[in-house]
Protein backbone atom coordinates (compact mmCIF):
# COMPACT_ATOMS: atom_id res chain seq x y z
CA UNK A 1 0.00 0.00 0.00
CA UNK A 2 1.64 3.51 -0.94
CA UNK A 3 2.42 5.53 2.48
CA UNK A 4 -0.18 7.99 2.23
CA UNK A 5 -3.13 5.23 2.12
CA UNK A 6 -2.05 4.09 4.46
CA UNK A 7 -1.96 7.05 6.75
CA UNK A 8 -5.57 7.28 5.19
CA UNK A 9 -6.25 4.49 7.65
CA UNK A 10 -4.04 5.36 10.76
CA UNK A 11 -5.87 8.76 10.93
CA UNK A 12 -9.65 6.86 10.30
CA UNK A 13 -8.28 4.23 12.95
CA UNK A 14 -6.85 6.84 15.42
CA UNK A 15 -10.09 8.70 14.74
CA UNK A 16 -12.06 5.88 16.20
CA UNK A 17 -9.96 5.08 19.08
CA UNK A 18 -10.64 8.18 20.29
CA UNK A 19 -14.21 7.76 20.13
CA UNK A 20 -14.64 10.32 16.95
CA UNK A 21 -16.39 9.79 13.53
CA UNK A 22 -13.54 10.21 10.93
CA UNK A 23 -14.13 13.56 8.65
CA UNK A 24 -11.15 13.57 6.12
CA UNK A 25 -10.20 15.64 3.22
CA UNK A 26 -7.64 13.43 1.02
CA UNK A 27 -5.56 14.55 -1.11
CA UNK A 28 -3.19 12.63 -3.43
CA UNK A 29 -1.36 13.06 -7.18
CA UNK A 30 -3.70 11.21 -10.02
CA UNK A 31 -2.39 7.82 -10.79
CA UNK A 32 -1.47 7.21 -7.18
CA UNK A 33 -4.03 4.90 -6.53
CA UNK A 34 -6.95 6.22 -3.70
CA UNK A 35 -9.15 3.72 -4.73
CA UNK A 36 -7.94 1.44 -2.19
CA UNK A 37 -8.06 3.80 0.53
CA UNK A 38 -11.76 3.00 0.51
CA UNK A 39 -11.20 -0.23 0.42
CA UNK A 40 -9.16 -0.19 4.07
CA UNK A 41 -11.67 3.21 5.29
CA UNK A 42 -14.27 0.40 4.80
CA UNK A 43 -12.70 -2.17 6.86
CA UNK A 44 -11.34 -0.37 9.40
CA UNK A 45 -15.23 1.24 9.94
CA UNK A 46 -16.46 -1.59 9.92
CA UNK A 47 -14.10 -3.45 12.38
CA UNK A 48 -15.29 -0.58 14.74
CA UNK A 49 -18.98 -1.95 14.42
CA UNK A 50 -19.77 1.16 12.61
CA UNK A 51 -20.88 0.43 9.31
CA UNK A 52 -22.74 -1.97 8.10
CA UNK A 53 -21.35 -1.15 4.25
CA UNK A 54 -19.44 1.08 2.25
CA UNK A 55 -21.04 3.60 -0.33
CA UNK A 56 -18.51 5.02 -3.07
CA UNK A 57 -19.42 8.10 -5.00
CA UNK A 58 -18.13 8.70 -8.21
CA UNK A 59 -19.50 12.15 -10.62
CA UNK A 60 -19.39 9.52 -14.02
CA UNK A 61 -21.01 6.47 -15.04
CA UNK A 62 -17.85 5.58 -17.22
CA UNK A 63 -15.49 5.71 -14.04
CA UNK A 64 -17.92 4.27 -11.55
CA UNK A 65 -18.74 1.42 -14.30
CA UNK A 66 -14.37 0.74 -14.13
CA UNK A 67 -14.23 0.57 -10.56
CA UNK A 68 -17.40 -1.36 -10.20
CA UNK A 69 -15.73 -3.90 -12.41
CA UNK A 70 -12.73 -4.35 -11.03
CA UNK A 71 -13.94 -5.23 -7.65
CA UNK A 72 -15.90 -8.35 -9.04
CA UNK A 73 -12.77 -9.32 -11.63
CA UNK A 74 -11.09 -9.40 -8.09
CA UNK A 75 -12.81 -11.46 -7.25
CA UNK A 76 -15.07 -13.96 -9.38
CA UNK A 77 -14.38 -15.44 -12.83
CA UNK A 78 -18.35 -14.87 -13.81
CA UNK A 79 -17.38 -11.39 -15.10
CA UNK A 80 -20.21 -9.11 -16.92
CA UNK A 81 -19.59 -8.70 -20.21
CA UNK A 82 -18.90 -5.03 -19.93
CA UNK A 83 -16.06 -6.33 -17.10
CA UNK A 84 -14.04 -8.46 -19.57
CA UNK A 85 -11.88 -5.77 -20.41
CA UNK A 86 -11.17 -3.52 -17.55
CA UNK A 87 -8.84 -6.55 -16.07
CA UNK A 88 -8.03 -7.12 -12.98
CA UNK A 89 -6.28 -4.55 -10.61
CA UNK A 90 -3.59 -6.70 -7.90
CA UNK A 91 -3.67 -4.36 -5.43
CA UNK A 92 -7.53 -3.83 -5.44
CA UNK A 93 -7.54 -7.87 -5.56
CA UNK A 94 -5.16 -7.93 -2.44
CA UNK A 95 -7.67 -5.21 -0.53
CA UNK A 96 -10.92 -7.38 -1.51
CA UNK A 97 -9.20 -10.64 -0.10
CA UNK A 98 -9.48 -8.99 3.38
CA UNK A 99 -12.77 -7.97 3.39
CA UNK A 100 -14.05 -11.45 2.95
CA UNK A 101 -17.14 -10.38 0.11
CA UNK A 102 -18.79 -12.41 -2.58
CA UNK A 103 -19.66 -11.25 -6.06
CA UNK A 104 -23.59 -11.05 -4.36
CA UNK A 105 -22.12 -8.12 -1.85
CA UNK A 106 -20.92 -6.08 -4.64
CA UNK A 107 -23.50 -4.10 -6.29
CA UNK A 108 -23.75 -0.63 -8.04
CA UNK A 109 -26.38 2.11 -8.90
CA UNK A 110 -26.75 4.68 -12.16
CA UNK A 111 -28.43 4.40 -15.01
CA UNK A 112 -26.30 1.92 -16.93
CA UNK A 113 -27.25 -1.73 -16.76
CA UNK A 114 -24.09 -3.70 -16.93
CA UNK A 115 -25.35 -7.30 -14.53
CA UNK A 116 -28.12 -7.96 -12.14
CA UNK A 117 -26.23 -6.40 -8.92
CA UNK A 118 -27.58 -2.88 -9.50
CA UNK A 119 -29.37 -2.21 -6.28
CA UNK A 120 -31.45 0.96 -6.77
CA UNK A 121 -31.97 0.98 -2.64
CA UNK A 122 -28.72 0.80 -1.92
CA UNK A 123 -29.37 -2.76 -0.27
CA UNK A 124 -25.02 -4.01 -0.63
CA UNK A 125 -21.73 -4.58 1.56
CA UNK A 126 -20.36 -2.26 -1.42
CA UNK A 127 -21.76 -0.11 -3.50
CA UNK A 128 -20.57 2.12 -6.32
CA UNK A 129 -22.61 5.05 -7.27
CA UNK A 130 -23.06 8.49 -8.90
CA UNK A 131 -23.31 11.28 -7.38
CA UNK A 132 -26.39 12.38 -8.95
CA UNK A 133 -28.19 8.73 -7.66
CA UNK A 134 -26.55 8.95 -4.18
CA UNK A 135 -27.99 12.81 -3.73
CA UNK A 136 -31.32 11.62 -5.03
CA UNK A 137 -31.30 8.55 -2.51
CA UNK A 138 -30.10 10.84 0.34
CA UNK A 139 -32.98 13.40 -0.25
CA UNK A 140 -35.75 10.94 -0.37
CA UNK A 141 -36.09 11.19 -4.21
CA UNK A 142 -35.61 7.29 -4.84
CA UNK A 143 -34.22 7.23 -8.28
CA UNK A 144 -36.07 4.06 -8.84
CA UNK A 145 -39.41 5.45 -7.90
CA UNK A 146 -39.18 8.89 -9.10
CA UNK A 147 -42.64 8.19 -11.21
CA UNK A 148 -44.13 6.65 -8.10
CA UNK A 149 -46.41 9.00 -6.09
CA UNK A 150 -45.76 6.87 -2.86
CA UNK A 151 -42.02 6.23 -2.53
CA UNK A 152 -39.48 4.32 -0.27
CA UNK A 153 -37.40 6.45 0.28
CA UNK A 154 -35.96 5.55 4.35
CA UNK A 155 -34.53 2.25 2.48
CA UNK A 156 -31.76 4.10 0.50
CA UNK A 157 -31.46 6.48 3.51
CA UNK A 158 -30.92 4.05 6.30
CA UNK A 159 -28.47 2.34 3.99
CA UNK A 160 -26.72 5.55 3.33
CA UNK A 161 -26.38 6.18 6.85
CA UNK A 162 -25.19 3.55 8.72
CA UNK A 163 -22.38 3.13 5.66
CA UNK A 164 -19.27 4.55 5.56
CA UNK A 165 -19.00 7.04 2.51
CA UNK A 166 -16.26 7.95 -0.01
CA UNK A 167 -16.90 10.74 -2.33
CA UNK A 168 -14.22 10.30 -5.04
CA UNK A 169 -13.18 12.90 -7.80
CA UNK A 170 -14.92 15.04 -5.13
CA UNK A 171 -13.65 18.19 -7.71
CA UNK A 172 -16.20 17.42 -9.90
CA UNK A 173 -18.89 17.53 -7.80
CA UNK A 174 -17.68 21.46 -6.53
CA UNK A 175 -17.29 23.09 -10.11
CA UNK A 176 -16.02 26.21 -10.64
CA UNK A 177 -17.50 29.35 -9.43
CA UNK A 178 -20.18 30.21 -11.59
CA UNK A 179 -24.05 29.48 -11.88
CA UNK A 180 -26.59 27.09 -13.29
CA UNK A 181 -25.56 23.64 -12.75
CA UNK A 182 -21.90 23.72 -11.30
CA UNK A 183 -23.49 25.79 -8.51
CA UNK A 184 -26.67 23.05 -8.01
CA UNK A 185 -23.81 20.76 -7.73
CA UNK A 186 -21.74 22.70 -5.28
CA UNK A 187 -25.02 23.39 -2.90
CA UNK A 188 -25.53 19.83 -2.91
CA UNK A 189 -21.97 18.74 -2.04
CA UNK A 190 -21.96 21.33 0.62
CA UNK A 191 -25.50 19.96 1.83
CA UNK A 192 -24.01 16.81 1.33
CA UNK A 193 -21.21 16.37 3.30
CA UNK A 194 -22.92 18.43 6.43
CA UNK A 195 -25.68 16.34 6.63
CA UNK A 196 -23.43 13.20 6.77
CA UNK A 197 -21.36 14.65 9.05
CA UNK A 198 -24.04 15.68 11.65
CA UNK A 199 -25.52 12.04 10.66
CA UNK A 200 -21.97 10.62 12.31
CA UNK A 201 -21.50 8.84 9.09
CA UNK A 202 -17.71 8.10 8.43
CA UNK A 203 -16.79 10.17 5.61
CA UNK A 204 -13.47 9.98 3.14
CA UNK A 205 -13.61 12.70 0.33
CA UNK A 206 -10.88 12.11 -2.17
CA UNK A 207 -9.43 14.33 -4.96
CA UNK A 208 -6.40 15.27 -6.62
CA UNK A 209 -7.01 18.36 -7.19
CA UNK A 210 -9.13 20.71 -4.93
CA UNK A 211 -8.66 24.00 -4.84
CA UNK A 212 -7.20 25.76 -1.34
CA UNK A 213 -10.72 27.58 -1.45
CA UNK A 214 -12.94 24.40 -1.42
CA UNK A 215 -11.24 22.48 0.95
CA UNK A 216 -11.16 25.32 3.25
CA UNK A 217 -14.88 25.48 2.80
CA UNK A 218 -15.10 21.70 3.15
CA UNK A 219 -13.45 22.25 6.69
CA UNK A 220 -15.65 24.84 7.73
CA UNK A 221 -18.96 22.50 6.84
CA UNK A 222 -17.30 19.84 8.81
CA UNK A 223 -16.23 21.70 11.47
CA UNK A 224 -19.23 23.84 11.66
CA UNK A 225 -21.49 19.97 11.63
CA UNK A 226 -20.18 18.83 15.08
CA UNK A 227 -16.57 16.98 13.75
CA UNK A 228 -12.92 17.32 13.65
CA UNK A 229 -11.90 17.76 10.08
CA UNK A 230 -8.76 15.54 9.27
CA UNK A 231 -6.62 16.56 5.75
CA UNK A 232 -3.98 13.96 4.60
CA UNK A 233 -2.43 15.67 1.52
CA UNK A 234 0.53 14.67 -0.48
CA UNK A 235 2.60 17.72 -0.79
CA UNK A 236 6.42 17.92 -1.68
CA UNK A 237 8.33 18.78 1.02
CA UNK A 238 8.30 16.72 4.20
CA UNK A 239 8.59 12.91 4.01
CA UNK A 240 6.10 10.78 5.37
CA UNK A 241 6.35 9.52 9.29
CA UNK A 242 4.84 8.72 12.63
CA UNK A 243 5.76 11.97 13.82
CA UNK A 244 2.76 13.76 11.33
CA UNK A 245 0.14 11.69 13.74
CA UNK A 246 -0.84 14.22 16.02
CA UNK A 247 -2.08 17.17 13.61
CA UNK A 248 -5.28 17.60 11.92
CA UNK A 249 -3.20 18.91 8.79
CA UNK A 250 -1.14 15.97 7.19
CA UNK A 251 1.02 17.45 4.86
CA UNK A 252 4.06 14.83 3.15
CA UNK A 253 4.73 13.22 0.44
CA UNK A 254 5.86 9.39 -0.67
CA UNK A 255 9.45 9.46 -1.57
CA UNK A 256 8.97 6.46 -3.72
CA UNK A 257 6.45 7.82 -6.08
CA UNK A 258 8.02 11.36 -6.03
CA UNK A 259 11.31 9.66 -7.85
CA UNK A 260 9.59 8.27 -10.35
CA UNK A 261 7.51 11.73 -11.04
CA UNK A 262 10.59 13.54 -10.78
CA UNK A 263 12.27 10.98 -14.07
CA UNK A 264 9.20 12.36 -16.28
CA UNK A 265 10.37 15.31 -18.80
CA UNK A 266 7.05 17.24 -18.86
CA UNK A 267 6.83 19.24 -22.19
CA UNK A 268 4.13 21.81 -22.05
CA UNK A 269 3.13 24.51 -24.59
CA UNK A 270 -0.34 26.60 -25.82
CA UNK A 271 -1.34 26.01 -29.10
CA UNK A 272 -4.34 27.20 -31.35
CA UNK A 273 -7.23 25.30 -32.52
CA UNK A 274 -6.07 25.07 -36.13
CA UNK A 275 -2.37 23.35 -35.23
CA UNK A 276 -3.99 20.84 -33.06
CA UNK A 277 -4.21 18.09 -36.54
CA UNK A 278 -0.64 18.90 -37.20
CA UNK A 279 0.58 18.16 -33.53
CA UNK A 280 -1.36 14.85 -33.49
CA UNK A 281 0.20 13.91 -36.80
CA UNK A 282 4.05 15.08 -35.33
CA UNK A 283 3.87 13.13 -32.39
CA UNK A 284 2.17 9.75 -34.12
CA UNK A 285 5.37 10.43 -36.26
CA UNK A 286 7.50 9.66 -32.88
CA UNK A 287 5.58 6.21 -32.23
CA UNK A 288 3.97 8.49 -29.53
CA UNK A 289 0.39 7.66 -28.67
CA UNK A 290 -1.70 10.70 -28.40
CA UNK A 291 -4.89 11.39 -26.18
CA UNK A 292 -7.01 14.23 -27.75
CA UNK A 293 -10.21 15.68 -25.18
CA UNK A 294 -12.76 17.77 -26.55
CA UNK A 295 -14.82 20.05 -24.41
CA UNK A 296 -17.83 18.84 -26.36
CA UNK A 297 -18.87 15.88 -28.42
CA UNK A 298 -18.95 17.93 -31.67
CA UNK A 299 -16.10 19.07 -31.65
CA UNK A 300 -14.74 15.09 -30.72
CA UNK A 301 -16.39 13.78 -33.90
CA UNK A 302 -15.13 16.77 -35.61
CA UNK A 303 -11.49 15.76 -34.79
CA UNK A 304 -11.71 12.32 -34.97
CA UNK A 305 -13.46 12.89 -38.46
CA UNK A 306 -10.25 14.94 -39.91
CA UNK A 307 -7.79 12.55 -37.98
CA UNK A 308 -9.48 9.41 -39.70
CA UNK A 309 -8.84 11.07 -43.06
CA UNK A 310 -4.97 10.53 -42.78
CA UNK A 311 -4.29 8.84 -40.04
CA UNK A 312 -5.11 4.44 -39.01
CA UNK A 313 -5.72 3.37 -35.23
CA UNK A 314 -7.69 6.60 -34.08
CA UNK A 315 -10.74 5.69 -32.23
CA UNK A 316 -13.47 8.11 -30.38
CA UNK A 317 -15.79 7.62 -26.92
CA UNK A 318 -17.74 10.20 -25.81
CA UNK A 319 -21.12 10.15 -23.41
CA UNK A 320 -23.31 9.67 -26.43
CA UNK A 321 -22.99 6.19 -26.84
CA UNK A 322 -24.85 3.47 -25.58
CA UNK A 323 -23.78 1.28 -22.86
CA UNK A 324 -23.04 -1.76 -24.51
CA UNK A 325 -20.83 0.52 -27.27
CA UNK A 326 -18.99 2.54 -24.93
CA UNK A 327 -17.35 -0.86 -23.13
CA UNK A 328 -16.56 -1.70 -26.89
CA UNK A 329 -15.15 1.82 -27.28
CA UNK A 330 -13.33 1.40 -23.94
CA UNK A 331 -11.63 -1.72 -25.58
CA UNK A 332 -10.14 -0.64 -28.66
CA UNK A 333 -9.37 2.86 -26.94
CA UNK A 334 -6.64 0.37 -24.51
CA UNK A 335 -4.76 -0.18 -28.13
CA UNK A 336 -5.01 2.41 -30.03
CA UNK A 337 -2.37 4.83 -31.01
CA UNK A 338 -5.29 8.10 -30.98
CA UNK A 339 -7.89 8.76 -28.95
CA UNK A 340 -10.52 11.30 -29.62
CA UNK A 341 -12.09 11.78 -26.47
CA UNK A 342 -14.19 14.50 -24.20
CA UNK A 343 -14.70 14.39 -20.45
CA UNK A 344 -15.51 10.85 -19.66
CA UNK A 345 -11.95 9.67 -19.68
CA UNK A 346 -10.87 12.86 -17.70
CA UNK A 347 -10.87 10.76 -14.51
CA UNK A 348 -10.61 7.14 -13.19
CA UNK A 349 -10.27 5.45 -16.25
CA UNK A 350 -6.98 3.68 -16.29
CA UNK A 351 -5.55 4.60 -19.97
CA UNK A 352 -2.08 5.93 -20.73
CA UNK A 353 -0.45 8.33 -23.32
CA UNK A 354 2.57 10.15 -24.00
CA UNK A 355 0.86 12.60 -25.38
CA UNK A 356 -2.01 15.07 -24.06
CA UNK A 357 -3.96 17.85 -26.25
CA UNK A 358 -6.70 19.10 -24.40
CA UNK A 359 -9.33 21.96 -24.95
CA UNK A 360 -9.40 24.60 -22.02
CA UNK A 361 -10.85 24.11 -19.15
CA UNK A 362 -10.98 24.40 -15.80
CA UNK A 363 -7.37 24.01 -14.19
CA UNK A 364 -8.47 21.23 -11.94
CA UNK A 365 -10.10 19.22 -15.40
CA UNK A 366 -7.03 19.78 -17.08
CA UNK A 367 -4.92 18.16 -14.31
CA UNK A 368 -6.75 15.12 -14.49
CA UNK A 369 -6.78 15.10 -18.22
CA UNK A 370 -2.63 15.14 -17.63
CA UNK A 371 -3.25 12.16 -14.89
CA UNK A 372 -3.92 10.14 -17.99
CA UNK A 373 -0.17 11.17 -19.33
CA UNK A 374 2.45 8.47 -18.56
CA UNK A 375 0.29 7.20 -16.26
CA UNK A 376 2.73 3.82 -15.75
CA UNK A 377 5.89 5.85 -16.14
CA UNK A 378 6.61 3.78 -19.08
CA UNK A 379 8.43 6.68 -20.72
CA UNK A 380 10.59 9.50 -19.53
CA UNK A 381 8.96 12.89 -22.10
CA UNK A 382 5.61 13.77 -21.71
CA UNK A 383 3.76 16.56 -23.78
CA UNK A 384 0.92 18.49 -22.72
CA UNK A 385 -0.96 21.17 -25.22
CA UNK A 386 -3.71 23.32 -23.96
CA UNK A 387 -5.84 24.47 -27.05
CA UNK A 388 -7.08 27.94 -26.35
CA UNK A 389 -10.96 28.38 -26.21
CA UNK A 390 -12.74 30.20 -23.42
CA UNK A 391 -14.62 26.85 -22.03
CA UNK A 392 -16.97 25.75 -25.12
CA UNK A 393 -19.67 27.56 -22.51
CA UNK A 394 -18.99 24.02 -20.86
CA UNK A 395 -16.89 25.52 -18.22
CA UNK A 396 -16.39 29.40 -16.49
CA UNK A 397 -15.52 31.59 -19.32
CA UNK A 398 -13.41 33.75 -16.72
CA UNK A 399 -11.59 30.44 -14.64
CA UNK A 400 -10.74 29.31 -18.28
CA UNK A 401 -9.40 32.41 -19.67
CA UNK A 402 -7.36 32.98 -16.50
CA UNK A 403 -6.00 29.76 -16.46
CA UNK A 404 -4.87 29.59 -19.89
CA UNK A 405 -3.24 33.00 -19.64
CA UNK A 406 -1.31 31.81 -16.46
CA UNK A 407 -0.25 29.30 -18.46
CA UNK A 408 0.90 30.43 -21.80
CA UNK A 409 3.09 33.44 -19.31
CA UNK A 410 4.94 30.75 -17.39
CA UNK A 411 5.51 28.42 -20.59
CA UNK A 412 6.56 31.21 -23.01
CA UNK A 413 10.22 31.36 -23.98
CA UNK A 414 10.68 27.52 -22.22
CA UNK A 415 11.59 29.21 -19.10
CA UNK A 416 9.48 27.41 -16.75
CA UNK A 417 8.58 23.25 -16.81
CA UNK A 418 4.83 22.66 -15.50
CA UNK A 419 5.17 19.50 -13.29
CA UNK A 420 1.60 18.13 -14.15
CA UNK A 421 1.99 15.30 -11.31
CA UNK A 422 3.45 16.71 -7.62
CA UNK A 423 1.56 18.92 -5.66
CA UNK A 424 3.44 21.70 -4.51
CA UNK A 425 3.18 25.39 -2.78
CA UNK A 426 6.74 25.90 -4.15
CA UNK A 427 8.92 25.11 -7.00
CA UNK A 428 10.15 21.02 -7.33
CA UNK A 429 13.31 20.89 -8.55
CA UNK A 430 13.07 24.06 -11.05
CA UNK A 431 9.21 22.91 -11.85
CA UNK A 432 6.43 24.98 -11.11
CA UNK A 433 3.79 22.55 -9.60
CA UNK A 434 0.30 22.20 -10.87
CA UNK A 435 -1.20 23.37 -7.90
CA UNK A 436 0.08 26.76 -8.05
CA UNK A 437 -1.83 27.54 -11.29
CA UNK A 438 -4.98 26.24 -9.30
CA UNK A 439 -4.36 28.21 -6.60
CA UNK A 440 -3.37 31.33 -9.08
CA UNK A 441 -6.59 30.66 -11.01
CA UNK A 442 -8.75 30.35 -7.82
CA UNK A 443 -7.33 33.21 -6.11
CA UNK A 444 -10.29 35.90 -5.10
CA UNK A 445 -12.48 33.36 -6.69
CA UNK A 446 -16.10 32.92 -4.71
CA UNK A 447 -17.86 29.25 -4.63
CA UNK A 448 -21.45 30.26 -4.82
CA UNK A 449 -24.27 28.17 -3.23
CA UNK A 450 -27.59 28.52 -4.51
CA UNK A 451 -29.91 29.61 -1.59
CA UNK A 452 -33.00 28.53 -2.74
CA UNK A 453 -31.85 25.10 -3.21
CA UNK A 454 -29.90 25.02 -0.08
CA UNK A 455 -32.69 25.31 1.85
CA UNK A 456 -34.65 23.44 0.12
CA UNK A 457 -32.11 20.39 -0.02
CA UNK A 458 -31.55 21.02 3.98
CA UNK A 459 -34.99 20.56 5.06
CA UNK A 460 -35.84 17.81 3.03
CA UNK A 461 -32.96 15.73 3.94
CA UNK A 462 -33.03 16.57 7.47
CA UNK A 463 -36.70 16.75 8.66
CA UNK A 464 -37.70 13.70 10.85
CA UNK A 465 -40.96 12.90 9.03
CA UNK A 466 -41.67 14.52 5.32
CA UNK A 467 -45.32 14.00 3.29
CA UNK A 468 -45.45 12.45 0.18
CA UNK A 469 -47.08 15.67 -1.07
CA UNK A 470 -44.23 17.81 -0.29
CA UNK A 471 -41.54 15.63 -1.99
CA UNK A 472 -43.81 15.81 -5.05
CA UNK A 473 -44.00 19.28 -5.20
CA UNK A 474 -40.67 20.17 -4.27
CA UNK A 475 -39.49 18.04 -7.34
CA UNK A 476 -41.95 19.80 -9.09
CA UNK A 477 -40.22 23.00 -8.75
CA UNK A 478 -36.81 21.58 -9.00
CA UNK A 479 -36.81 18.11 -11.52
CA UNK A 480 -33.21 18.11 -12.33
CA UNK A 481 -32.14 18.63 -8.43
CA UNK A 482 -28.83 18.84 -9.62
CA UNK A 483 -28.73 19.45 -13.30
CA UNK A 484 -30.91 21.75 -15.67
CA UNK A 485 -33.14 18.79 -16.10
CA UNK A 486 -33.38 14.67 -15.77
CA UNK A 487 -31.87 12.59 -17.51
CA UNK A 488 -34.03 10.04 -19.70
CA UNK A 489 -33.09 7.39 -22.15
CA UNK A 490 -33.02 7.70 -26.41
CA UNK A 491 -33.35 4.29 -27.37
CA UNK A 492 -31.40 3.98 -30.78
CA UNK A 493 -32.50 0.35 -32.26
CA UNK A 494 -32.72 2.18 -35.87
CA UNK A 495 -36.36 1.37 -36.11
CA UNK A 496 -36.18 -2.73 -34.55
CA UNK A 497 -37.82 -2.28 -31.32
CA UNK A 498 -36.58 -4.06 -28.38
CA UNK A 499 -37.60 -8.16 -27.43
CA UNK A 500 -36.91 -7.42 -23.79
CA UNK A 501 -36.00 -4.82 -20.96
CA UNK A 502 -32.06 -5.63 -21.49
CA UNK A 503 -32.01 -4.94 -25.10
CA UNK A 504 -33.74 -1.79 -24.65
CA UNK A 505 -31.15 -0.77 -21.51
CA UNK A 506 -28.34 -2.00 -24.07
CA UNK A 507 -29.35 0.18 -27.40
CA UNK A 508 -30.42 3.48 -25.21
CA UNK A 509 -28.74 6.54 -24.67
CA UNK A 510 -29.45 9.33 -21.66
CA UNK A 511 -29.48 12.84 -22.46
CA UNK A 512 -31.31 15.47 -20.61
CA UNK A 513 -34.74 16.08 -21.36
CA UNK A 514 -33.55 20.32 -22.20
CA UNK A 515 -31.10 18.60 -24.69
CA UNK A 516 -33.46 16.54 -25.97
CA UNK A 517 -36.39 19.36 -26.12
CA UNK A 518 -33.80 21.53 -28.09
CA UNK A 519 -33.06 19.09 -30.38
CA UNK A 520 -36.23 17.60 -31.22
CA UNK A 521 -36.62 17.63 -35.01
CA UNK A 522 -33.32 16.06 -35.91
CA UNK A 523 -33.11 13.91 -33.01
CA UNK A 524 -36.69 11.96 -31.82
CA UNK A 525 -39.25 9.78 -34.29
CA UNK A 526 -42.20 12.08 -34.43
CA UNK A 527 -45.36 12.73 -36.32
CA UNK A 528 -48.43 15.40 -36.23
CA UNK A 529 -47.18 16.88 -32.85
CA UNK A 530 -46.35 13.24 -31.04
CA UNK A 531 -43.71 11.30 -30.14
CA UNK A 532 -42.98 7.68 -30.28
CA UNK A 533 -42.39 6.55 -26.29
CA UNK A 534 -41.68 2.86 -25.25
CA UNK A 535 -43.37 1.81 -22.57
CA UNK A 536 -43.68 -1.21 -20.09
CA UNK A 537 -47.05 -2.53 -19.83
CA UNK A 538 -47.99 -5.03 -17.29
CA UNK A 539 -51.32 -6.56 -15.66
CA UNK A 540 -52.15 -5.48 -12.33
CA UNK A 541 -50.42 -7.40 -10.35
CA UNK A 542 -47.00 -6.96 -12.36
CA UNK A 543 -46.77 -11.00 -12.93
CA UNK A 544 -46.78 -10.30 -16.68
CA UNK A 545 -44.93 -7.09 -18.86
CA UNK A 546 -44.67 -6.33 -22.48
CA UNK A 547 -42.72 -3.61 -24.24
CA UNK A 548 -45.01 -1.29 -26.41
CA UNK A 549 -44.53 1.26 -28.41
CA UNK A 550 -47.03 4.47 -27.71
CA UNK A 551 -46.97 8.05 -28.50
CA UNK A 552 -47.55 10.84 -26.45
CA UNK A 553 -48.14 14.60 -26.96
CA UNK A 554 -44.34 16.92 -28.17
CA UNK A 555 -45.58 19.20 -25.49
CA UNK A 556 -44.94 16.16 -22.55
CA UNK A 557 -41.22 16.79 -22.67
CA UNK A 558 -41.26 20.07 -21.40
CA UNK A 559 -43.19 18.77 -18.27
CA UNK A 560 -40.63 15.83 -16.36
CA UNK A 561 -42.71 14.98 -13.58
CA UNK A 562 -45.88 14.08 -16.01
CA UNK A 563 -43.80 12.34 -18.16
CA UNK A 564 -42.67 10.18 -15.02
CA UNK A 565 -46.27 9.52 -14.00
CA UNK A 566 -47.85 6.77 -15.63
CA UNK A 567 -50.94 7.56 -15.23
CA UNK A 568 -50.34 9.84 -17.95
CA UNK A 569 -50.86 6.81 -20.42
CA UNK A 570 -53.19 4.39 -21.70
CA UNK A 571 -50.92 1.63 -21.43
CA UNK A 572 -48.07 1.62 -18.63
CA UNK A 573 -44.64 3.56 -17.76
CA UNK A 574 -42.45 5.57 -19.94
CA UNK A 575 -39.14 4.18 -20.20
CA UNK A 576 -37.35 5.93 -23.65
CA UNK A 577 -38.35 7.58 -26.53
CA UNK A 578 -37.45 6.16 -30.06
CA UNK A 579 -34.80 8.01 -32.10
CA UNK A 580 -34.97 8.68 -35.51
CA UNK A 581 -33.01 6.41 -37.98
CA UNK A 582 -29.58 6.54 -38.68
CA UNK A 583 -28.59 9.09 -35.94
CA UNK A 584 -26.60 6.88 -34.46
CA UNK A 585 -24.04 4.42 -35.32
CA UNK A 586 -21.54 2.67 -33.46
CA UNK A 587 -18.71 4.36 -35.21
CA UNK A 588 -19.53 8.23 -33.92
CA UNK A 589 -22.86 8.03 -31.67
CA UNK A 590 -25.50 9.44 -30.98
CA UNK A 591 -25.21 12.03 -33.84
CA UNK A 592 -26.97 15.81 -33.41
CA UNK A 593 -27.85 17.46 -37.28
CA UNK A 594 -28.21 21.32 -37.21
Amino acid sequence: MRILNQLVVDVADKSFRNSEIPAIIYEAPTGYGKTTSSLNFYHVSRSYGLASGLIHVLPMRSIATELYCKMINSISDNLPNHCKEVGVDPIIKETMSKLSLSQDEIGYQFMDFIDPSKTPYFLKAILITTFNSFFHNLARFTVSELWKSRKHYETPRASILTSCMVLDEAHLYGGDPGSGDEKSLFTALVVSVKSLVEARVPILIESATLPDQLINILRSVIRDSGANPKIVSFKHGIKCGDNLMDGNVLECHDDEYLSKCLQLNWNTDVVSDDKVIDVVKNHVMSGHKVLVVRNTVEKAIETYCKLKEDLDDVELIHGRFTAKDRAKKLKLCRKAKIVVSTQVIEAGVNLSFNVLITDAASPSSVVQRAGRVLRYFEDRDAYVYVVESEGDYVYDREITTNFTSSLKNLVKDLKHVIDWRIPSDKTVDGRVSFLTLINQTYQGAIFNIDPRKYVMFSDVISSPTISQKVLSSTYAEFPGLLYSSILFPIYVGDGKLPDNLHELIENSVPLSLDFISSNLPTLLESMDGKLSVLELKCDEDFNVCELTKNEIDVQSIKKPIELLNPNQYRSGIPLSFVAKPKTYSQDLGLVVKK
